[in-house]
């Protein structure tokens, strides 16, 4: 029974948050909008660490490079515990420490807590997953300012991969949106990112992985949109 439900909990999530995705791409195409415009570079290296078959703990790193990949703008620490419920349900909790640049000499550290409830489902190869993320407003804010008015932002990703037969190399793609929760506003949405990764595995333990994506700012008068160019490498300790 509780398969069932989260079977068709996730198929709903996936139809209903791919076609709200699809409206706000269509929605944001603007001609003759003012808008800038970035050449990103984001790096990551993981590592995890199964504390039995249901709890794993990782450690994250990330740096993002923004101006064309010539300058700073974050670097990020992640220290997180995942819980398998089920095969077709876990949960997260995680901190983050954020170092914010927004220039050589204007550096800032902040740190929160978000927390995730992702939804899994397979289909002979395909692998479909929902995720929805609770997070503090003091992380990865848009504009780079933390508003006090603001209480927490969620984030729902999609996300698609397929497994090829015989090789270990996984395609996949994402659809992500930001919604911060406000006092006594309606709900908005501050951004979209589209990914498309390939990640292929070296053996059990090694995996490394390129992603190119595009993320734009929305309800903003002079919206940016950041083309990303990511690499990743993931090392499984046990």
């Amino acid at each position: 029974m509780v398969t069932h439900i989260l079977s068709r909990i996730l198929r709903l999530c996936i139809k209903h948050k791919l076609l709200l995705c699809i409206g706000i791409m269509l929605g944001t195409i603007q001609t003759g909008s003012t808008q800038q415009s970035d050449f990103q570079f984001w790096p990551q290296i993981q590592v995890g660490y199964a504390l039995s078959s249901r709890f794993k703990i990782t450690l994250e790193e990330e740096v993002r490079l923004r101006e064309n990949a010539s300058l700073l703008k974050k670097e990020l620490t992640d220290l997180g515990l995942t819980c398998k419920i089920t095969r077709f349900l876990r949960l997260g909790l995680n901190y983050r420490l954020e170092l914010t640049s927004k220039n050589p000499d204007d550096k800032s550290w902040r740190s929160g807590l978000y927390g995730d409830i992702m939804l899994r489902q397979k289909l002979q190869r395909f692998q479909f997953d929902y995720r929805i993320r609770f997070q503090s407003p003091k992380i990865e804010s848009i504009d780079e300012a933390t508003e006090l008015q603001q209480l927490l932002k969620n984030r729902h990703k999609l996300s698609v991969e397929y497994n090829i037969k015989g090789i270990p190399l996984t395609p996949e793609m994402e659809a992500e949106i930001f919604i911060p929760v406000v006092r006594k506003q309606p709900l908005i949405i501050d951004e979209y990112r589209l990914w498309i990764k390939l990640s292929y595995a070296l053996n059990k333990r090694h995996e490394v992985g390129i992603k190119y994506g595009v993320q734009r700012e929305i309800n903003v008068a002079d919206p940016l949109t950041a083309y990303i160019l990511g690499i990743s490498y993931s090392l499984d300790i046990n």
